[in-house]
């Protein structure tokens, strides 16, 4: 059973302590180091071991789970040891999603995936040591194979397998248990803001909003509006998940306070600009008729994030280095 490690409290005099020309580099680099060095001690475990042939990965959204998973490969291969990546998101079910009583299809339940396909895919991989791997189109849910996307394990490969549910046992089961290491992944700390907080849920849809308004095209109400859907399905496997898990990576980086907040603020901002005028657009998370499943609420929630959100000072996203787990969510 994995450890979490010790909650990270900041207040708002903590973070505005930290701003200047002299102080604030420092406590990026800082912020950075804390969790490189989570994931060098992880890897210098897998190092240690000869036998270890698989790395499990898992966290709940908006963790970190591709950018520690990169940088865990860079040490390995630095290191002498080859790794070969498996993003669970690739082993989806092709069929219709279920939906819940407002509309919100459900893209995090264990059973969305097709444990049959990942079982004989690596069932392929440590018997026969090599295997195609599919890719998976959301656009329309079609799940294909390419000729050039096969992979071949060697003496000495290591393979990561990441995604939401990479430490359920019967994904896990796959590999030996002498063969395998794992890590749970979130961001463990809090904001306190007069009488109110920053939980590591809001820390983790605050990164959510900015991703998904930059990277995927949704607003950042429709983010808001599907969360229920997320939380639930948290609730049912972060327990489990973190017991299962041999080790525990705290991917909250302190300053992120000062840059992410304030980008997931102006972008909930223009989505509720957008409610207020009648201009904003139906969701894709929902099949809800009215174009949101609970709209009501996404804006409650919405102007809750963009009060807690002003309290914090705003720095720009320039100062996040490039090969930092913030890379992405901005």
């Amino acid at each position: 059973m994995a450890t979490i490690s010790e909650l990270i409290i900041l207040t708002v005099d903590d973070l505005e302590d930290q701003l200047g020309s002299s102080k604030y580099p420092n406590f990026v680099a800082e912020s950075e180091q804390m969790f490189t060095d989570q994931v060098n001690a992880f890897a210098e475990k897998v190092l240690a071991d000869e036998k270890i042939r698989a790395i499990f990965v898992s966290g709940p959204t908006s963790s970190g789970k591709t950018t520690s998973s990169r940088l865990l490969s860079q040490q390995l291969i630095a290191n002498g040891r080859h790794t070969i990546p498996i993003e669970l998101d690739d082993f989806y079910r092709e069929q219709d999603l279920r939906y819940d009583e407002e509309g919100r299809p459900d893209y995090e339940s264990i059973d969305t995936l097709d444990l049959d396909l990942l079982a004989e895919t690596l069932g392929d991989l440590f018997r026969a040591g090599e295997c195609a791997i599919p890719t998976f189109e959301f656009a329309n849910r079609r799940r294909y194979y390419e000729d050039h996307n096969k992979i071949k394990l060697n003496q000495g490969d290591i393979v990561i397998i990441e995604g939401l549910h990479g430490l359920n046992e019967t994904v896990s089961s796959h590999v030996p248990k002498e063969a395998q290491l794992s890590y749970f992944i979130m961001p463990h700390g809090r904001v306190l803001a007069d009488a109110r907080m920053i939980s590591n849920s809001d820390i983790r849809m605050l990164r959510r909003i900015s991703r998904d308004v930059n990277k995927r095209g949704s607003s950042a109400i429709d983010t808001i509006d599907y969360w229920p859907m997320i939380d639930r399905a948290e609730k049912d496997f972060i327990p489990a998940y973190l017991e299962a898990a041999d080790y525990f990576i705290n991917s909250l980086l302190p300053y992120e306070f000062t840059v992410i907040a304030p980008l997931a603020r102006d972008k909930i901002n223009e989505s509720l600009e957008r409610f207020f005028d009648g201009t904003l657009v139906t969701s894709t998370y929902t099949r809800n008729t009215d174009g949101h499943s609970n709209l009501r609420l996404a804006v409650q929630e919405a102007t809750r994030l963009v009060w807690i959100c002003e309290q914090l000072p705003a720095v720009s996203p320039s100062v996040v280095p490039a090969g930092s787990v913030l890379q992405e969510f901005i």
